[in-house]
């Protein structure tokens, strides 16, 4: 027992640690304005405490023991550490007020008001909580609603209208639930194919393919009637605008995520209650704009983003990774290899600054691939091996399969690059088995694979390895023309570009740019990010 209150101790202190380093510098300012009713004396002992845990970097209790030997807070030390570690969650939940919130608060003054014979008063916050419940669809609040209308009817009932106002109030309390289970249907699916997609990434077979529309096929065709609410409306356009990116029709996709957009922008009270489903909401219609290679409107999301990180950016800290993440991404495709170096080091900064939970590291694991994309570009190919190696080689976190597999590809390339000859010709074997063992073998890769081992006979700048790069790329761009799934996996890494370096004399970067700009000029627009 002694053993697990000590283990029970020590996490409740890490996780006091971790709340107080992931609070804002506004949110560590209220929760000491608010700290007045506990004075003792002229000195506040649960702010000191929080100022002395803090200042540390890493939790180190000796140090805090050390700090406050003298002090009475030592005698209820744990207890002291669990009240400060749920005052901080009230004045947060104080702090960050919204209408589900407030509703929640609005029906705790309602059992009050009850209990002290007030049922005028409880009456009137009963039909403004009904009524934020309805506006917001917070369904999930409406049967306390109709029980707490059931016990005030006898204020306004009699024995004419008595059984009608039960049956009013309940088929509000049926057609609730029939939305909210229509709304957890389109959400289930989406998760369902969310769920897939982050441990399998982009479908590489023709199996990837079904698996992913038998999940899609679960919509009901007959739903007009049930799409009467902004979340039913939402979830299902966000679970078949997935689908639709998934599957490689991003112009059916793009429509489907302007329409979201467009649905929260008409409702701003709904982006109020949810701003991260907004902001993810922009981050995928930003993904599919840059696969579409529409930079118009994708600077144009990217400056939508920029402005929600600002207004809401305080609330969570991660807001700001997603929206530099995408950058990065925008960033990495366009070209701009030094700039994206630059989001790169700077999400190393703020991924740092966030308490490492399981999704945060697997994040970063994943920021691996894109070092080593970048310097690859930046021909640093020392430190591209060691990104790539140290995503490949990393064991703790599952790695969405897809990028795991085509990092096997940019491994091979970067080995090429360094003149790894004889370690080249090993790897191509041991890769091939292995994407072969996997059922994950395109058939770009393949070839891709196969020249770089026959590369060890060839001279690096002779015609005839030049004449092998252009046999190379014709192939490759034959076998993706009419191939969806071969296509959509190139957009992990350029390899037509990289093969035109070759054969043009000229740098990756160089090829990247001048498609960049043929294609800003082709649409016609004076895009350019801020």
């Amino acid at each position: 027992m002694w053993a697990q209150n000590l283990h029970e101790g020590h996490a409740m202190t890490k996780d006091l640690h971790t709340l107080i380093k992931s609070l804002t510098s506004s949110e560590k300012g209220y929760v000491k304005k608010h700290s007045i009713v506990h004075v003792i004396g002229d000195q506040n002992k649960y702010i000191k405490l929080f100022d002395a845990i803090d200042k540390q970097k890493e939790y180190d209790e000796k140090e805090i023991i050390q700090k406050f030997a003298d002090d009475p807070i030592l005698n209820n030390f744990s207890v002291a550490k669990k009240y400060l570690f749920r005052f901080i969650l009230k004045c947060l939940e104080s702090y960050n007020t919204n209408a589900k919130t407030e509703l929640r608060s609005i029906l705790n003054h309602i059992e009050i008001l009850h209990n002290k014979n007030l049922p005028g008063v409880a009456k009137k916050m009963l039909t403004k909580a009904k009524a934020t419940a309805q506006q917001y669809e917070l369904y999930e609040f409406m049967e306390e609603i109709i029980d707490w209308e059931i016990v005030f009817i006898v204020e306004e009932a009699n024995s004419q209208n008595y059984l009608e106002l039960v049956n009013k109030y309940f088929g509000e309390l049926y057609d609730s639930i029939e939305k909210k289970k229509t709304i957890i249907g389109y959400k289930h699916l989406y998760q369902k194919l969310r769920a897939k997609a982050l441990y399998m990434g982009l479908p590489r077979n023709d199996e990837d393919v079904l698996e992913f529309q038998k999940i899609a096929d679960q919509v009901s065709k007959n739903d007009t009637n049930l799409l009467s609410t902004f979340n039913a409306q939402f979830y299902r356009n966000l679970m078949q605008a997935n689908f639709l990116f998934i599957s490689n029709e991003h112009k059916q996709a793009n429509e489907l995520m302007e329409k979201n957009v467009k649905l929260m922008e008409e409702f701003p009270h709904m982006i109020e209650l949810r701003p991260a489903i907004y902001l993810g909401m922009l981050r995928n219609k930003a993904v599919n704009e840059l696969s579409l290679m529409r930079y118009k409107p994708l600077f144009d999301t990217i400056r939508k983003m920029d402005a929600f990180v600002e207004k809401y950016g305080q609330m969570n800290r991660y807001f700001e990774v997603m929206a530099e993440n995408l950058k990065l991404f925008v960033y990495i495709p366009t070209g701009q290899f030094t700039e994206a170096l630059k989001i790169a080091e700077k999400l190393d900064v703020l991924y740092k600054q966030l308490p490492p939970t399981k999704t945060l590291t697997k994040e970063r694991q994943l920021q691996h691939y894109a070092f080593a994309y970048i310097y690859i570009a930046l021909e640093d190919y020392k430190l591209a091996n060691q990104h790539i190696n140290s995503l490949l080689n990393n064991h703790e976190f599952d790695i969405r399969s897809d990028l795991f597999c085509f990092g096997q590809i940019l491994s091979l390339i970067i080995h090429f690059e360094l003149g790894n000859v004889e370690l080249l010709d090993y790897r191509a074997r041991s890769t091939y088995n292995l994407l072969l063992k996997r059922n994950h073998l395109y058939e770009f890769e393949k070839q891709i694979i196969v020249f770089l081992k026959n590369t060890k006979s060839m001279t690096r700048k002779s015609p005839e390895i030049r004449q092998a790069f252009i046999e190379l790329k014709e192939s490759i761009e034959r076998i993706t023309e009419n191939n969806k799934l071969e296509k959509n996996a190139l957009s992990l890494f350029d390899l037509i570009s990289w093969l035109e370096s070759k054969i043009e004399g000229k740098s990756f970067i160089e090829i990247k740019q001048e498609k960049f700009n043929q294609l800003l000029s082709s649409e016609g627009a004076n895009a350019h990010m801020h």
